[in-house]
């Protein structure tokens, strides 16, 4: 059984017999210390409706590019609410976040609604106008989106094509001693990197313990890439595991896993000395999230995408803005 893992509220669904649910949150792990992971940022997508918030991850891979994944942005629940750049705000650069609505309160109403004009115009004003200037109590960054480009394959709620890059809309500063980029994997690696059996480094803003809200304080966990059919073994061929696309980290019945919030964040593995972002965090079980496992999209198959997307991309290009 395979649970997606992006935000709250839980979303469940069966795929072939199998129940799936994105992954949200880190279980057991432990507080990172900040400037540690310098790639890893928190999003957070507030529906413009409701103002319920989505909890996701991603990875700096230039200073005006992140890589996250698709179901953050675009599934059969949310459909296109949370496809606009300007529901976004991105927080780098802290190992502890600020968690809830840091925008300005905006009544919904039906009788409050024409009184708090001036509310909406003051709300959407500091919306557009947010940069790596303001500052939280805690000292977090945040930032805006540009754009979202979903992987042009992806369909929601299928875990193939699971990744999209988000452009910043100011780009993030060179010397700012808690934000670095993860390296892509070289071109070529696809059906080898990561290696098998390979210790790679997961962080996230999940929660603690299971079924818990998120933590505000980035979590990290050691994962082991698991073989392949080992995997699909686990998880009973679920949704036809792609071993081009998708494969597993992680560890069996070790009270250690990735859960709902942690989607999109990235797994690091070090080689020579440089992280590389090697898989982007995408569904976990939906039951024994710590018992299993995760689920992630294999970014050295979507190289080509990734710098053909970063090289042309402009104005012109199918985005969601």
């Amino acid at each position: 059984m395979i649970r997606w893992i992006v935000c709250l509220p839980i979303l469940l669904f069966q795929v072939h017999g199998t129940w799936l649910s994105y992954s949200k949150r880190i279980i057991n792990g432990y507080d990172a210390k900040e400037r540690e992971y310098p790639w890893a940022v928190a999003l957070k997508g507030i529906h413009p409706q409701t103002r319920l918030i989505t909890y996701c991850g991603a990875t700096i891979i230039d200073k005006r590019w992140l890589l996250s994944a698709a179901h953050c942005f675009w599934n059969t629940k949310r459909k296109n609410h949370l496809t606009k750049p300007e529901n976004w705000i991105v927080q780098a650069g802290k190992a502890k976040i600020e968690l809830g609505d840091v925008e300005p309160n905006v009544s919904h109403d039906k009788e409050g609604k024409h009184s708090d004009v001036l509310k909406t115009i003051v709300g959407i004003f500091r919306r557009l106008f947010l940069s790596e200037s303001k500052q939280s109590g805690n000292s977090s960054t945040y930032y805006k989106l540009q754009n979202i480009i979903v992987h042009p394959q992806y369909q929601p709620d299928d875990l193939e094509y699971d990744i999209a890059l988000l452009k910043l809309l100011t780009p993030l500063p060179s010397m700012e001693p808690g934000i670095a980029k993860a390296y892509l994997p070289i071109d070529g690696n696809s059906d080898k990197w990561p290696p098998e059996d390979a210790l790679c480094t997961f962080v996230g803003w999940g929660c603690r313990v299971k079924d818990k809200g998120p933590s505000e304080k980035a979590q990290v966990v050691a994962l082991k890439v698991t073989p392949h059919f080992i995997c699909s073994l686990m998880y009973q061929h679920a949704a036809g595991l792609n071993a081009e696309h998708e494969f597993c980290a992680g560890f069996y019945q070790s009270n250690v896993g990735i859960c709902p919030g942690d989607s999109g964040s990235g797994l690091i593995y070090v080689d020579e000395g440089l992280p590389y972002v090697v898989g982007v965090a995408s569904a976990t079980h939906a039951k024994e999230p710590e018992g299993f496992p995760g689920l992630f999209t294999r970014v050295s198959s979507f190289i080509e995408w990734i710098t053909n997307t970063l090289e042309t991309t402009d104005d012109s290009l199918f985005i969601y803005n």
